[in-house]
């Protein structure tokens, strides 16, 4: 899997130094296998199967080593025989559990669901990156859109400046007029100082998730990233958290249980020292024994009652959780869904504006020609057949913004 992230960054990153274009699932993916969150998932994956090794030696015979010397005050005096006031013994003893009542299994099993859970919740802030990554492309968009009109409009500007001008000269307007016609002109230069200065500071953001370099000459696509349009099931990393945090309730209840069963284990043990079992013999000498044992803690029986309403407890709260997350997801759906259905009617209509709009302002400008306007009046039908035009671009990286935040909302592979 890592080795197709990576080839899929190199292959983004040579089509992108090639075609110098850039789509929005292109942005998305950059960024989530450049951020650096995504190193903990690799790091919580060793954490499972180191854990899990551990789990597993549970199995293991466990082998265990003991010396003890000690001295009595009183012994043991039979028919003047007396037993040695001190004693020595050293001894290795081996032990191999049989039945652990599933304990190990069932530990492996939270250890597993425990790590399960701690990647998902790293997902979950993983998918909040999108929602950045988005509203900043767009942004990037919006910013263009504003430049280029604004590089229309002086154009536009220089244009009539140089016909004003000879206007001016010739008497046939007055100073009055070419002056407010510069004035304009300079506060265009202002705006597309500002709105330069802006789009910079948006690609070094953009660059620096996706480790790339945008700049102008970038080409941005401006559909929407695939299947983020179409119904379905809501299907965000939140609802895996869910399920795995109540997978994991359950095997911890199950552990609990498992705790409270009996223990069966056989071990042998290897002596040497004095006295042995037969305490009548005062040598130095070997000896073993071997056991069976049976072990049964049945204090832990005392809470299995309160531990089971514990765990139905904490999974009604997982329940109201779920049900809070995925009210406030339909009703974030129904909202986009409406502003979608808004934006693609207004933009039809954006045609017809901009239409009349371009004669008003054609009509406009014959006037100011002839004299029969003064340059406020020309500017001002200017800006507004402008302001349409831009109107239209903002409405179109609105409606991308909206579908593509639809698609985040209800969940889209990101991968």
């Amino acid at each position: 899997m890592k080795r197709i992230a990576f080839l899929f960054v190199i292959l983004c990153q040579y089509s992108f130094g090639q075609n110098q274009s850039l789509s929005l699932d292109s942005c998305l993916h950059l960024a989530r296998v450049n951020y650096p969150l995504l190193k903990q998932n690799e790091l919580l994956q060793e954490m499972e199967k180191n854990t899990l090794r551990v789990d597993a030696k549970n199995w293991l015979p466990k082998l265990t080593f003991n010396s003890r010397a000690s001295y009595q005050s009183e012994v043991i005096s039979f028919q003047g025989f007396n037993l040695p006031h001190e004693s020595f013994v050293t001894s290795v003893g081996l032990e191999q559990s049989i039945f652990d009542g599933g304990q190990t299994h069932q530990t492996k099993a939270v250890d597993k669901l425990s790590n399960e859970t701690k990647i998902l919740s790293n997902e979950v802030d993983l998918y909040a990156l999108s929602d950045r990554i988005a509203q900043l492309y767009c942004n990037i968009l919006l910013s263009r859109e504003g430049l280029n009109n604004l590089l229309i409009i002086q154009k536009d500007l220089e244009s009539k400046h140089t016909q004003l001008s000879a206007s001016v000269t010739n008497g046939l307007l007055l100073q009055s007029n070419l002056d407010e016609l510069e004035a304009q002109q300079m506060s265009v230069e202002q705006n597309i100082l500002e709105l330069k200065d802006n789009l910079s500071a948006q690609y070094q953001s953009m660059n620096l998730f996706t480790k790339l370099a945008l700049n102008d000459n970038t080409i941005l696509s401006t559909l929407a990233p695939d299947g983020a349009e179409k119904s379905g099931p809501i299907s965000r990393p939140e609802t895996k958290l869910f399920d795995a945090q109540k997978n994991l309730v359950n095997a911890q209840h199950k552990l609990n249980n498992a705790m409270a069963m009996p223990r069966l284990s056989v071990s042998a043990d290897g002596n040497y020292g004095r006295p042995g079992p037969n305490f009548f013999n005062t040598d130095f000498r070997f000896y073993s024994q071997a056991n069976v044992a049976l072990r049964w803690n049945m204090s832990s029986l005392y809470n299995l009652h309160n531990e089971s309403v514990s765990h139905d407890l904490r999974l009604k709260m997982i329940d109201v959780q779920q049900e809070v997350f995925t009210m406030n997801t339909q009703n974030a759906l129904s909202i986009q869904e409406a502003q979608i259905r808004s934006l693609k009617e207004i933009i039809l209509k954006d045609d017809d504006i901009i239409a009349k709009r371009h004669r008003i302002t054609e009509t406009a400008s014959n006037q100011l020609l002839n004299g029969a306007i003064t340059t406020s009046d020309y500017l001002t039908q200017l800006n507004n057949e402008m302001q349409s035009l831009l109107n239209k671009k903002i409405h179109e990286v609105k409606l991308l913004s909206v579908i593509t935040h639809y698609g985040i909302t209800k969940g889209i592979a990101i991968n």
